[in-house]
């Protein structure tokens, strides 16, 4: 699917100048505090059209490129596309003659697809850094909480964005297996405040971060006060051990086990006895020989 986004003259100043300044603006508000995350976005898109939708271009256009696009995250739309609608196609496309409008596109010499800019109407979700949502509360752990926002997006906060006063209460292994028996979704636990009141249903939330993996968008939450993480991570001393801080080891050497004394066998000298006998008996063999 070929889509390139149309851009204005000077959006790539304004971009730069976005990132210059920092992250995007937040949403409005509503009265009961919630920051509106739905907007109507309008772009330009260069798409490409096959063949076998040349008769009816506008139900090509759709069934190719914006149909896939319901539901997932679209970058240059800076949201989920929700919706879309007022398509259009640019008049540079169209060549009226003779009080006859006719579509003209581009075809390239190694392809049969033609190409040409259309004009469309995106109903986006886009939240942003610092908007609050409300969402409902459906698993909590002792790590985090999982909320789902419009019974739709996947919203966690996680453990370091939790208040210090709240406590993870732990499900015992009877209340478990109720649960499971009754076919109930099964938690490890719940969170409670500071004043011991169980958390659940609907929460109020501030979006800290947005993680877009491909089409697929995650809100990450807090409900801390700005700053004041900072206040609640542990205090770790900004001092670096170098080598020579080390403590000492200190090895102590066994003693030296006296080594047993091992028998050695020796030869022992024959008496002189023995030696005269044998030499008496040479001396007797030799004197017979001369004899004979």
């Amino acid at each position: 699917m070929s889509i390139e986004t149309k851009r204005a003259y000077g959006a790539e100043e304004t971009d730069a100048k976005r990132r210059k300044q920092g992250a995007r603006a937040k949403n409005p508000v509503d009265d009961n505090g919630i920051s509106e995350c739905f907007q109507k976005v309008t772009t330009s898109l260069y798409v490409s059209l096959a063949p076998c939708h040349a008769a009816n271009p506008i139900q090509g256009i759709k069934t190719l490129h914006l149909e896939p696009l319901v539901m997932t995250y679209f970058q240059p739309a800076h949201g989920v596309v929700l919706s879309y609608g007022n398509l259009k196609l640019s008049n540079d496309n169209i060549l009226e003659e003779d009080g006859k409008k006719q579509l003209l596109t581009k075809i390239s010499y190694d392809g049969p697809f033609s190409f040409l800019w259309i004009s469309v109407d995106f109903l986006v979700w886009t939240p942003q850094v610092g908007d609050t949502l409300e969402g409902y509360s459906y698993m909590q752990s002792a790590s985090h909480i999982g909320l789902l926002i419009h019974d739709t997006f996947n919203a966690s906060i996680k453990k370091s964005s939790i208040p210090s006063g709240w406590e993870f209460v732990h499900n015992q292994v009877d209340e478990y297996a109720t649960e499971v028996e009754e076919n109930k979704f099964r938690s490890l636990g719940y969170w409670v405040d500071e004043n011991g009141i169980k958390i659940e249903g609907r929460m109020k939330l501030t979006v800290k971060a947005v993680h877009s993996t491909g089409r697929v968008i995650s809100v990450e939450g807090t409900l801390l006060q700005p700053n004041s993480e900072r206040d609640a991570l542990p205090i770790v001393p900004n001092k670096s051990k170098k080598f020579e801080d080390e403590t000492p080891i200190t090895v102590v050497a066994e003693e030296a086990k006296e080594e047993e004394d091992e028998s050695v066998p020796t030869y022992t000298k024959e008496s002189s006895d023995s030696e005269d006998e044998d030499g008496k008996v040479v001396a007797a063999d030799s004197s017979d020989d001369d004899s004979d």
